[in-house]
């Protein structure tokens, strides 16, 4: 029942009583019972009072109390009044205000789990910089800090810096240094600070930096493009590489560096990144921006997100075109390699031969390196010499030596130095047994890897019996004493003329070097050069050394030099004069090289100066003979002759000498009535040819 039933109800009866007991006092007058009437009345409405309205105030009461304490309670309607309706709405608030505290508890767990795993330490600070509030990651580090000075926990912390509302701070603990960056926001006087570790950031920046100061300065070209194979980053190395600023190359499509006809291969490589995530070793052309063509090994890789979708790609390139021609230049190198290596091969079979062809030559072969020590010694060296091999290796060459000529390999290796390609002459050699005997040489260089020169090699065979023959003939032919290998002083021209033409018909190269016209000294033009400073055909320098070479050039070793030094006077002192001669005299006498005959008939000599010259030569001794020379002349034409084969007839002694038909038969009757020649019929001609008695003659003579 409604509140306001209850009250016009009560107000009712009260009046209806009212009204009888007032009726009942105006007959009777005021009993006592009136006023038990009164107190039964207000008992009641007390009683009305307290159990219609103030119960259910009471009970609402105790439950917004309890809801105020933090305790969740309703309150049960009693009734349909408006108390119960009361009662109903303070249920809906109470179940609303339930729902907002289990929200609230939701979003305090849910920040309480964000701030536990929150990457950084958040704390409050109040306005005197004390921690009011800390993560718990924060006390687990610093332990309890509620309420302590910000720089008590952290030390020389910049408490000036919390109003820029952000700075990097650097916190030591334990001795660990940890870079931090603080976010501070500002709310009244309440600082609330987040603090993150950026020590992986830093190593990233530094990495970044690293990379960045790679990428700018690598000499290869790395270019970035995007999806669309178009530039978007090109570094120094492309610069460099190509020629084109990055103003000018980035947004350029990458196929601007290549040639036409290679468009469609980079299409397909760029189609291969993509599927493959990288092409590597393209060995491409490229052009530069001066027009040259490069060779580059390109690596093409692609560039993924976070989603594996490819957002550009990555072209590193490297010039490779010099490696490519070295490429070239090794293959044709390794060609030209294994070409010589069969050559070598081909030469080593050549090696083989010719070691077995020196080890079994009839001639002694053996080389001596610089020190003058022997190195290599063939059989036949064994057997000419006498020393065994063991023997022979590293013994001093000299010991091959006679004692006149004991300079002979020092000379020679001073030639081999000199430019002399290779030396042949006629000399001597010892034996181990003490024999002296008589040998020709030839003498050639020998090089090392490098083309220096490492020592000689020497080819000897012994000419004994040849020499010993040949020493017997020119004794017998010669009109004067004269040997090889020595130097004559004459101080008449005419003497000196004869020597050398007497030299030249038994079989010697001549060769006569002076001022005076050949026609002046009677012989060919062809055995004559004229010293003369103007340079011409048929010409020398009045140049010691230049004389020395030219005597020095001459081939073989029967040699028949004159050399008219009158004129040498004249353009140069004696003493380089003097020189000449000493060297010419020991060319010739180690060398064997033949005959010198030095001529002056100057009288710009004095005593002293002649009598050094005849000092260093020989003088020069003709003969006796008991025939007049003219016949005797005519005896050796015969027997030079008849010691080659050949039978002169009166024709060729009219021939050789110049004379007469009746003149050359008397002159070789002559020497046909003391029976040292002899007349022979050949066929229908009749020639000469000396008797026993004539080569006795030859011998004595």
């Amino acid at each position: 029942m409604k509140v306001f039933v209850r009250f016009v109800l009560m107000l009712t009866v009260i009046s209806i009583l009212s009204l009888l007991l007032g009726i009942s006092l105006v007959e009777m007058g005021v009993p006592p019972v009136y006023y038990l009437y009164v107190v039964v009345i207000v008992l009641i409405v007390s009683l009305f009072s307290a159990g219609s309205i103030l119960e259910p105030l009471e009970e609402l009461r105790d439950a917004f109390q309890s809801v105020v304490s933090g305790e969740i309670r309703t309150v049960t309607p009693k009734s349909t009044d408006e108390f119960g309706e009361l009662a109903k709405a303070f249920n809906w608030m109470v179940e609303e205000l339930r729902k907002e505290k289990e929200s609230l508890e939701e979003s305090e767990r849910r920040f309480r789990s964000v701030v536990e795993e929150m990457d950084g330490w958040l704390f409050e600070l109040d306005s005197h910089y004390c921690i009011t509030f800390a993560s718990p990651n924060f006390r687990d580090k610093f332990g309890d800090v509620q309420g302590k000075p910000v720089r008590d926990v952290l030390e020389h912390f910049p408490v000036e810096k919390l109003e820029s509302g952000k700075f990097e701070y650097e916190i030591i603990k334990d001795g660990k240094i940890t870079p931090v960056e603080v976010i501070v926001k500002k709310d009244g006087g309440t600082y609330r600070c987040l603090a993150r570790d950026i020590s992986t950031r830093r190593k990233i920046e530094r990495q970044l930096a690293f990379f960045r100061e790679i990428l700018e300065h690598s000499v290869d070209a790395i270019v970035i493009l995007d999806v669309d194979s178009r530039i978007t980053v090109w570094n120094r190395g492309a610069e460099m590489m190509f020629g084109y600023t990055a103003e000018e190359a980035v947004g350029k499509p990458l196929n601007f560096l290549m040639p036409k006809e290679r468009w469609q291969q980079c299409t397909e490589n760029f189609k291969r990144a993509v599927v493959e995530g990288h092409v590597k070793d393209i060995e491409a052309p490229r052009i530069r921006k001066d027009g040259e063509m490069i060779i580059v090994d390109q690596t093409l890789t692609s560039i993924h997100d976070s989603n594996g979708e490819v957002i550009g790609f990555v072209a590193i390139m490297r010039d490779i075109t010099r490696r490519k021609k070295a490429e070239i230049e090794l293959k044709n190198t390794c060609e030209e390699l294994e070409r010589r290596t069969r050559e070598i091969l081909e030469v080593q079979k050549e090696l083989q031969q010719l070691a077995s062809i020196v080890e079994n030559s009839n001639d002694a072969i053996y080389s001596v390196n610089l020190e003058g020590k022997i190195t290599s010694w063939n059989r036949t060296a064994e057997r000419l010499f006498g020393w065994r091999r063991d023997e022979a290796l590293g013994m001093p060459a000299s010991k091959l030596l006679p004692e006149e000529i004991k300079g002979e390999t020092e000379f020679i290796i001073r030639r081999i130095r000199e430019g002399e390609s290779g030396l042949r002459f006629e000399t001597r050699r010892l034996r181990k047994d003490g024999v002296v005997i008589d040998v020709e040489v030839t003498v050639s260089p020998l090089l090392n890897e490098m083309g220096e020169l490492s020592g000689i090699s020497i080819i000897t065979r012994d000419i004994s019996e040849k020499r010993q023959a040949e020493r017997e003939a020119e004794r017998r032919m010669l009109k004067y004493e004269v040997e090889r290998g020595r130097v004559y002083f004459a101080d008449s021209f005419d003497t000196a003329v004869d020597v050398i033409n007497d030299l030249i018909r038994c079989g010697y190269n001549g060769r006569v070097i002076s001022r005076r016209y050949p026609e002046v000294l009677g012989i060919e033009e062809g055995n004559h050069l004229m010293l003369s400073a103007k340079k011409r055909d048929g010409t020398l320098e009045p140049d010691p050394d230049r004389i020395y070479r030219e005597i020095l050039n001459m081939p073989g070793w029967k040699n028949a030099v004159l050399l008219d030094i009158d004129y040498l006077l004249i353009k140069r002192n004696f003493e380089e004069v003097y020189e000449l001669i000493q060297r010419l005299k020991d060319v010739f006498f180690v060398l064997n090289k033949g005959i010198l005959v030095v001529c002056t008939e100057s009288e710009l000599l004095g005593e002293r100066e002649m009598k050094l010259l005849k000092m260093e030569c020989c003088a020069i001794k003709s003969k006796k003979i008991e025939m007049p020379a003219e016949i005797y002349e005519i005896l050796r034409f015969v027997y030079a002759q008849n010691r080659v084969g050949e039978r002169p007839s009166i024709k060729d002694v009219m021939t050789n000498f110049g004379i007469t038909r009746n003149t050359a038969k008397k002159r070789v009757a002559y020497l046909a009535e003391r029976g040292l020649i002899k007349m022979i019929k050949d066929g229908r001609m009749k020639v000469l040819e000396v008797t026993e008695e004539g080569r006795e003659v030859m011998r004595v003579a």
